[in-house]
């Protein structure tokens, strides 16, 4: 049995990704004892639920698994009862704005690495968390540039423990980079699946389509404040994916075989490279 990375862990927000950090890190032995806050008490949920305020003061280690938008308020309730070397750490698929509030809002800022495990799936909630929902899941590290080395370093193990690979980048940088990996894809296909057709029609649809309007099947609150958070980056984006459609539509209209045929073997090589 391992050395546990900490002794009180507390996870705020117990649904896909909190619920899952929870029973991961209890069934790698990563935390002594676990607690949880969530004000909708999931069902089935073997860990002592408490307070916010409770909760930050008991814990020597905070994960944040709420919504973008409540970052800040869940930050602002907890600062004061933080001890002065509880690490926090987070879920958020936006990074800067999760950096500006623990620098404007916590005590010891530099205890607060962020970051981004690239784990999911369209059915949320505590009900279907499980425990390896990270393994060989990338995890991207957010860390500020204030953060001193042991600090990240123990941030870190705790995230590979729970079974991703890890990569850091700055915030800024994180952010362009889940424009590219997921934000962009996910307007792409709330996009298209918003023109589909009726629903007699739909029933003829096969894999090809459901696997791709699967990441359309997001909360859209959930996924409004992501995108609103991260416009900038995902403009840039959906402008570079508008010029690559432009491109075969011309291709397409002029009956151009050979555009057509590079695109998509362009395309190819690039699906290809993502699974090596």
């Amino acid at each position: 049995m391992r050395e546990p990375i900490f002794e009180r862990l507390l996870v705020v927000g117990l649904g896909l990704l909190g619920g899952s950090v929870a029973l991961g890190a209890h069934e790698r032995g990563l935390a002594r004892e676990i607690r949880g806050v969530d004000p909708k008490a999931p069902e089935g949920c073997p860990f002592p639920l408490v307070g916010l305020e409770e909760g930050a003061a008991w814990a020597d280690a905070v994960v944040l698994a709420v919504p973008v938008e409540q970052v800040e308020g869940v930050l602002k309730a907890m600062a004061p009862a933080l001890g002065p070397e509880t690490l926090l750490t987070d879920t958020v698929s936006v990074k800067e704005v999760v950096a500006d509030a623990a620098h404007r809002l916590l005590t010891n800022p530099q205890n607060c690495v962020g970051a981004h495990p690239m784990a999911g799936g369209d059915q949320g909630g505590f009900e279907n968390a499980r425990p390896d929902l990270f393994e060989a899941a990338p995890c991207i590290l957010t860390p500020a540039g204030t953060e001193p080395r042991q600090i990240v370093d123990r941030v870190e193990e705790f995230w590979q423990g729970l079974g991703t690979f890890t990569v850091r980048q700055t915030p800024a940088e994180h952010d362009r980079c889940a424009a590219k990996l997921s934000h962009a894809s996910h307007v792409v296909a709330f996009a298209y699946a918003g023109g589909l057709p009726g629903e007699e029609i739909l029933r003829l649809a096969g894999p090809g389509l459901r696997d791709f309007l699967r990441i359309a099947r997001g909360d859209p609150a959930l996924w409004v404040e992501i995108l609103l958070r991260n416009r900038g980056h995902i403009a840039e984006e959906i402008a570079r994916f508008q010029k690559g459609l432009d491109g075969l539509m011309k291709a397409l209209g002029n009956g151009d075989r050979e555009a057509l045929e590079q695109t998509l073997r362009s395309a190819q090589t690039a699906v290809e490279k993502m699974e090596r």
